[in-house]
This record gives C-alpha cells, sequence and structure tokens, in this order.
C-alpha cells in the first residue's frame, strides 16, 4: 500500500483572457506602406533633429561629414617631450631590472647586451 499523502492536488485551471485579438495588418502588393503619418513622426522631423543638434552640439544647427583622423595623420610623432619612464637597476643576481617611475618593478629580468640595449633573460 502506498503511504498515505497529507496533501490535496489542485486541479489546475484553465487560463483564458476575454480580449478581443488585435486587428490584422494587411499588406497588397503596389501599395505605398510608408504613409504621411509615418513621415512626420518625430525619427523623420527635421526640425526636431535640427534642436537636438544645436542643444547637444553646441549651438551650431549645421551637419557635416566627419573627416578621416587617418588621412591627416603623416606618420610623425613628437619623441622630443617624452621623459624616460622607466629606469634599469642591476641586481646582485647578476640581472637587470626595470623600474617604473613610481619605484615598483618589472618581474621580468633582463640581460644587457654589448650595444647597452636590454632583452628579456630566457
Amino acid at each position: 500500500m502506498p503511504p498515505f499523502w497529507p496533501f490535496k492536488r489542485l486541479k489546475k485551471k484553465s487560463m483564458e483572457l476575454d480580449e478581443e485579438s488585435p486587428e490584422a495588418i494587411v499588406y497588397r502588393k503596389d501599395e505605398e506602406v510608408h504613409s504621411e503619418k509615418h513621415a512626420q513622426s518625430i525619427e523623420r522631423n527635421e526640425a526636431a533633429y535640427k534642436d537636438a543638434l544645436a542643444l547637444f552640439g553646441g549651438g551650431d544647427t549645421t551637419v557635416t561629414a566627419s573627416a578621416n583622423v587617418a588621412d591627416l595623420y603623416d606618420g610623425v610623432t613628437d619623441t622630443t617631450a617624452s621623459e624616460p619612464t622607466s629606469e634599469w637597476v642591476h641586481h646582485t643576481d647578476g640581472y637587470h631590472y626595470e623600474k617604473n617611475a613610481d619605484g615598483s618593478f618589472l618581474p621580468t629580468p633582463h640581460v644587457k647586451q654589448s650595444d647597452g640595449s636590454y632583452v628579456p633573460y630566457s
């Protein structure tokens, strides 16, 4: 005999809504779907766009294409103003470590070459 079950099972109630279905939208071939209503909507209103452009664009209402910054770049950078941000410290273990401007060290040991450059130890 199965064990006694103290809980009653509820009958599931069907969930029906008393609501009419929306009217179907029918499109016909050779019929213009973009009506005057759509042309006057906020998305297509040029006056509202220019007002927003003037508000967020510094007051200028002219619309111009953006310039490609890569066309203005000639490949030359200003290297005279840069300062060395790190220095090399020779440690007692025989390797050189790069010390940052904030005083921290990079964990990779380097070996100094005969020409004065540093290469990571491998």
